[in-house]
């Protein structure tokens, strides 16, 4: 009943409190007024869910004196029966590497399917980090379980450690943007942020207790209203009146929680209002992951009515975890993500706001060199 759902949003159901109103209603704070003179920034941090095959996303192509490329065909399973799963200099775009010190390749080759990354890689706005992981200290094959302090090759512990970013657990139960967010807010000149995460709940963005400002949680459909079905018509308006604000002396938790809950509806608001009102100019696939990088376009939109200079901006992408047909199903993968990204990158720089957003990528380790019998790849480093 609308007594019933009243009731669970009351201080008085989720403490032992005894609260006294004063009547008056609880500031709004959501102004988005700011006095930092920053510039705005974001991040927008791009998880490939399943264990990307990185080696089928940047392959080695022309090589000397050491023939790199004909190692790679080799490790991948090439031989006089089979092809593996390497891929054919035909279906590489290659990319000059002589500027890169230390390796013998002139050139490297980027799946024929991201032609977007060769693009903005020639155009000096992308680079790679190859052969990047968790590695705490240096290990070998008949060491690294006991000197590993994660699980490796397990999906779940490697995505969770790969977004903490935190081996050695010094912040225990917080992510890597999460403590970016709390430095920003412990600044003696706080610059605001915000997280959001556009794919559940996630680690990375887990600050410490008490430190800086939750994230919101959306999905690739935008902000849902809250409570759309409300019992009454004016159902907002009288939660906020049952946690209006209090006399001094009123219990800490009932405070606590009425004003985190009105501060929550009054920034839902504020947020939705933002994001229903803003315009993309630009066509995006209706992927999930084309329509994930649509809204991060919109929310950065929303950064003046949020008061806001720094977002990081969480999005996802599955189907990367590839035992069987490697092949086939990265290169639909790899389709769908170049057609999001330069969605993406077209929508940015209408905003004028490339010169203000790094797009990282990350996945959860990579896979083996060398092919199984299904055509497929398994864990690996």
């Amino acid at each position: 009943s609308c007594i019933t759902q009243l009731l669970i949003t009351t201080a008085e159901f989720h403490s032992t409190n005894t609260v006294q109103q004063t009547g008056q209603a609880r500031a709004n704070d959501t102004t988005g007024s700011s006095s930092s003179t920053e510039p705005y920034k974001a991040i927008v941090y791009l998880f490939l869910d399943g264990a990307m095959d990185s080696y089928n996303m940047l392959a080695p192509y022309t090589c000397g004196p050491i023939d790199v490329y004909d190692r790679y065909r080799i490790a991948r399973g090439k031989n006089d029966v089979s092809a593996g799963v390497g891929l054919p200099l035909n279906r590489l775009l290659d990319i000059n590497a002589t500027t890169s010190f230390g390796q013998p390749c002139s050139s490297f080759g980027i799946h024929e399917n991201l032609p977007i990354l060769r693009d903005l890689y020639r155009d000096n706005d992308l680079n790679f980090v190859a052969g990047a992981g968790l590695l705490a200290e240096p290990v070998n094959v008949a060491n690294y379980k006991s000197l590993t302090p994660v699980q490796l090759f397990a999906h779940n512990s490697m995505q969770i450690e790969t977004k903490r970013d935190d081996l050695a657990d010094i912040y225990s139960g917080t992510g890597v943007g999460g403590r970016i967010a709390d430095v920003l807010a412990a600044r003696d000149i706080p610059i605001p942020t915000n997280t959001f995460s556009i794919k559940g709940q996630q680690p990375l963005l887990n600050g410490e207790a008490g430190q800086g400002t939750p994230a919101f949680i959306l999905d690739s459909g935008g902000l849902a209203a809250f409570n759309p079905d409300p019992s009454i018509a004016n159902m907002g308006d009288v939660i906020r009146s049952l946690n209006s604000e209090t006399f001094a002396g009123n219990g800490f938790f009932s405070e606590t929680w009425s004003g985190k809950l009105v501060e929550s509806l009054n920034q839902q608001d504020l947020l939705k209002t933002e994001v229903d009102s803003t315009t993309v100019t630009t066509p995006f696939p209706t992927s999930s992951i084309g329509q994930q990088l649509k809204l991060a376009t919109q929310l950065m939109q929303t950064r003046e009515a949020r008061g806001s200079k720094r977002d990081i901006i969480y999005v996802e992408d599955g189907g990367y975890d590839n035992h069987n047909n490697v092949d086939t199903n990265l290169s639909y993968n790899f389709m769908d993500l170049d057609a999001a990204l330069a969605a993406f990158v077209m929508e940015v720089k209408d905003l004028q706001l490339w010169n203000s957003v790094t797009l990282v990528q990350f996945s959860e380790f990579s896979r083996t060199l060398d092919p199984n019998t299904g055509g497929g790849t398994d864990h690996a480093w």
